[in-house]
This record gives structure tokens, sequence and C-alpha cells, in this order.
């Protein structure tokens, strides 16, 4: 199987816009859905800052970062080893869907369920908050982040 070579500078516009667009889709869950613990600048706060006032810029932009780092991440190592391989049960486009579908379910059970939900205090999972929904909305969330990162970076004109 031919392994793709690794454009960066793609996957990391790639992380960002999906980033973004998670960013803004978790305002929606929270606006409109009413679904609380989803505020990713503020965890982003909590994170660098400890929750000091008048940090909330600080952590979007470090969400933007993480974003083009998880983007790099995938294309240089998750996309070559999934794409190919599903591109003879998915298709073309959907392949690289599917292959970023796969990073942005480790990147939510790893970095999401198992590091910041419990750092901002809302237990594994989001146990503490008394309901799924935080959990099933970042998921959610993670789902849209894998869609738009497999599509931005596997367009091609090849």
């Amino acid at each position: 199987m031919a392994q793709r070579e690794c454009h960066l500078g793609r996957a990391a516009f790639a992380g960002f816009a999906s980033a973004y667009v998670m960013a803004l889709a978790g305002y929606w869950l929270e606006a409109v859905l009413g679904i609380g613990q989803i505020d990713i600048a503020h965890a982003g706060l909590r994170y660098v800052s400890g929750g000091r006032s008048g940090w909330w810029v600080v952590g979007i932009v470090f969400h933007l970062i993480d974003g083009v780092l998880l983007g790099m991440l995938f294309g240089a190592v998750v996309y070559p080893r999934f794409a190919v391989p599903f591109r003879k049960t998915y298709g073309r486009f959907w392949s690289h869907v599917a292959a970023a579908w796969v990073f942005a379910g480790l990147v939510w059970l790893f970095l999401d369920m198992l590091i910041a939900m419990p750092f901002m205090g809302a237990g594994v999972f989001g146990r503490r908050t008394g309901s799924i929904r935080p959990a099933l909305g970042t998921l959610a969330l993670h789902g849209v982040f894998g869609t738009l990162l497999g599509a931005i970076y596997g367009l091609r004109k090849c």
C-alpha cells in the first residue's frame, strides 16, 4: 500500500478551521440545547490561567493552537495509516472523513473525557455533572471536528 506524503500546511489549516467550527458548534449546543460544560474557551482558560478573569481570549487561542497541532498529528501519523485502507470500503472522500473520525474519537476519549473533563471538575466522562449530556455533546463536537478535518485535509486536485 502506498503511503501519502504529509502536507503539514494543509493539515495545520484543517486543524485550525475544524477547531474554530467546533468552538462555534459548542456555543450553539450550550445556547440552543442547554448543554453546559462545553465552553471550549472557558476550558482553555481554566487550563492555562487557573480561571483568572479576562483570559477568555487565551483559552480560545490555546484551543485553536491545539487544533493546529492535532491537525498536524493527524496528517503526519493517522491519515497515512487509515485513509488508504479505508478507501476500499468507503471511497475516496469518505475514507478521509472515516480516518479523521477514528482520530477525533481517540482525541475525545483520551484528551477530553480522561483529562479535560476531570480537570474542569466534571469528573471522568462528566460523571459529576449528573448527566450524560456533556459527554455526548462533546462527542458530537469531536464528530464535527473529525468530519471537517478529514474533508479539508483530504481535498486534493489529483
